[in-house]
């Protein structure tokens, strides 16, 4: 039995709704899961196991679900836990194996109930560890039941027939009895104490004279004892206490006892003297600690674990918490690589090192690991940013003196996240996430750093995550589209061909250009399947060209991505594309980039060949911003070179840098040389059209002649000159 002050009276939630209802819906299926990955951590052998722990798992659902919420009804979850802990199996009674069984299942429920029954918000989180406090209490109560080998000596020693009893039967149950006794003055005083007691306390002999009780309750518990007596000594309800408390033996040791106090009337029918029944249950104290010190301490370096960090932070940002908080998010850098060469045993070492360098270099702010190799150091009042910096440093710096472990030396560093907030905004959940974003950046420059969270760079890159999260989607939604603009012969200002530009009309960012998302559809795949809709758009616009103008018609020039050249059946794509819209092979130039060839240059070469074969044009696009060599330039089997625009840019005004202007003819002469038609790009002045007719170039492309359009236009153009 628990003390009735640690048995809480039904708790109304508040009317808010958001908090009379802390969870949703609790989802069969969550259940099923939960009860499997419990099942699997703490009931190892046992295949019926899985059935047992969802029924439980219901039943902690009901408990923290009910209004009013009245968390004692989770001990009797916790003594199913325990009078099933092994399905059954009676060697599984000891306090070990019982607490390798509760050990990891209070972890893992701790960890998963919110998630799996849904939990929200403060309430939620009081409810949850309410109840398990309470779980804990029923099965600790569970255990101490089912190995008591002695439950009542004193009801035990009764004879069978009441009138059997005399001074004697009774003295002898006192004097014999396992449990200890105790007999109080209704003052308070300690009148004797039987020889079970007197062993606990560690006395050797009776009382020589009534003692206070405060010789024996541990001073903490003295209030509560006293007032709890007079009750019990005024001769109103309750005629019997049970309470928990703490009494102090003769060498200062504390131990823990469960006390049952009655009080004694006298001849007269008042209460005469108080009659107490204690029993030591210090062993299921310890037992609970360590199962509360589990659930909350990293069992390999004994740090705070992710739990207590969490707490940490939910109450950092609550009510009368600190103005400012900080966070340094730490990896140690290549820890799975020495882990995996050398085992998991240096690796175990390794980590109690970097736990202990942490932990002296981080002084009096709270250190947790919260990974196999994560670790968090948290910080109260910080006068900024700088502050937790100065502190990422200092762990940075503890951890550059190599370890020595077993005969290996090694050197590790860290990626350190730091982030750091005023309470008054935000949250505990938003500030973990910065930390955790700015460790990502440190990792991806490869370690060894420590990167202070910028919300602006956060932004850029959410808004480019959300970019590609819509590409796949916004090919099927044809949210897509093309434009042209003109490829003018600088000779006589006619058009030789238009180049098809992407454009994404994105439902909530509006029109946005390739520089935002070309980079992100390479690296995500999704170039593939857009590259092969521009291909497609393309060639059916400048068939129409072709149908309307036929041989003066412009061709179309379309952009192929390194990754499209890889693909091994892109040769064959680009062929059925023309032969099913109808579109003649020297229609279309395809525009690759020096990089697009050095990936993998046999089979780019092999593919670009066979459709210079076809009779498809072949463009080296940015050219001059490479590292060709001529001999290379040779093996190419282009029909022609575009200038990067930055050499042109340098063409604008009247005194021309002579730099570039040099350069352009150089690529010029030698483009021309091997052959090679050239194109100009950002050519947007009458200056650097009319410069570089002069220099012999022979086609432009820019705003001077145009901005790109709808390929409607196209053949209109391709009926005068433009730029002249």
């Amino acid at each position: 039995m628990v003390a009735p002050r640690s048995l809480p009276d039904p708790v109304e939630s508040p009317r808010d709704a958001t908090v009379r209802r802390p969870f949703r819906t609790v989802e069969g299926d969550r259940i099923d899961r939960l009860a499997g990955r419990w099942a699997e951590c703490a009931y190892h052998d046992d295949p019926g196991a899985v059935a047992h722990l969802a029924t439980l798992l219901r039943k902690l659902a009901a408990v923290l679900r009910a209004e009013p919420f009245w968390p004692l009804s989770a001990r009797a979850i916790g003594a199913e836990l325990v009078t099933a802990g092994g399905r059954g199996d009676p060697e599984r009674s000891d306090a070990a194996d019982v607490e390798s069984l509760v050990v990891p299942s209070l972890r893992l429920l701790r960890r998963d109930v919110p998630e799996a029954f849904g939990l929200q918000g403060p309430e939620g989180e009081r409810r949850l560890s309410a109840a398990l406090d309470e779980l804990v209490a029923g099965l600790v109560g569970a255990l101490r039941d089912r190995i008591r080998l002695d439950r009542n000596e004193v009801d035990r020693a009764r004879p069978a027939r009441v009138s059997a009893v005399d001074g004697r039967h009774i003295r002898a149950v006192y004097e014999q009895a396992a449990v200890g006794i105790a007999i109080v003055a209704l003052d308070g005083k300690v009148l004797d104490l039987n020889p079970a007691l007197r062993r606990m306390f560690g006395l050797e002999g009776p009382l020589d004279q009534p003692r206070p009780m405060s010789d024996f309750v541990h001073p903490d518990d003295m209030v509560d004892v006293v007032e709890r007596l007079k009750r019990l000594a005024g001769g109103g309800e309750p005629d019997v206490v049970r309470m928990e408390m703490r009494l102090v033996r003769v060498d200062s040791r504390v131990m823990w006892v469960h006390v049952t106090a009655s009080r004694v009337l006298g001849e007269d029918g008042a209460p005469s003297h108080v009659v107490g029944l204690v029993e030591d249950v210090s062993d299921r104290h310890r037992l609970w600690s360590r199962l509360r010190e589990a659930s909350f301490a990293d069992q390999l370096t004994r740090l705070p674990n992710q739990a207590v960090a969490d707490q940490w932070l939910h109450r950092a940002f609550a009510v009368g918490g600190p103005s400012r908080v900080g966070i340094c998010a730490l990896d140690v850098d290549g820890f799975h690589a020495i882990n995996d060469e050398l085992g998991q045993q240096i690796g175990d070492r390794l980590l109690l090192g970097v736990a202990g360098r942490l932990h002296l270099a981080a002084g009096n702010n709270v250190v947790c690991r919260t990974g196999d190799d994560e670790f968090v150091v948290l910080v109260a009042e910080p006068t900024g940013s700088s502050d937790v910096s100065r502190l990422a440093d200092r762990l940075q710096a503890a951890l550059a003196t190599p370890f020595h472990i077993d005969g290996q030396t090694l050197v590790v560093s860290a990626s350190i996240g730091v982030a750091e907030s005023p309470t008054s905004r935000g949250s505990a959940a938003e500030l973990l996430r910065a930390a955790d974003v700015a460790r990502g950046w440190a990792r991806a420059l490869g370690g060894g750093r420590r990167i202070v969270f910028d919300p602006e760079r956060d932004a850029a890159e959410a808004a480019r995550f959300a970019l590609l999260s819509g590409l796949r989607g916004g090919i099927e939604r044809g949210e897509f589209r093309l434009v042209y603009q003109p490829l003018v012969r600088l000779a006589d200002g006619r058009v030789r061909g238009a180049e098809a530009l992407l454009r994404w009309q994105h439902p909530d960012q509006g029109v946005v250009g390739p520089g935002r998302f070309i980079e992100l559809a390479e690296h995500s795949g999704a170039i593939v399947p857009l590259g092969r809709w521009v291909l497609r758009a393309a060639c059916e616009q400048a068939a129409g060209w072709w149908r309307e103008l036929g041989d003066e018609a412009p061709f179309v020039s379309v952009n192929v991505s390194p990754v499209q050249l890889a693909e091994p059946t892109w040769v064959h794509e680009v062929a059925r594309v023309l032969a099913e819209t109808g579109l003649p092979a020297g229609q279309l130039q395809l525009e690759i980039t020096e990089q697009a060839v050095l990936g993998d240059e046999l089979v780019v070469l092999d593919a670009l060949s066979e459709l210079r074969q076809a009779g498809v044009r072949i463009a080296l696009d940015d050219f001059g911003t490479g590292y060709s060599s001529l001999a290379w330039l040779r093996r190419l089997p282009v029909h022609g070179l575009k200038i990067d625009g930055s050499f042109i840019d340098g063409l604008r005004n009247p005194s021309a840098d002579p730099t570039d202007t040099s350069i352009v003819r150089a690529l010029i002469e030698l483009a021309h040389a091997l052959g090679l038609e050239v194109t100009a790009e950002w050519v947007e002045t009458a200056v650097q059209a009319q410069r570089l007719a002069e220099l012999g170039c022979d086609v432009g492309q820019g705003r001077w002649f145009g901005d790109a359009g709808p390929g409607e236009w196209v053949p209109e153009l391709s009926r005068r000159s433009i730029g002249r």
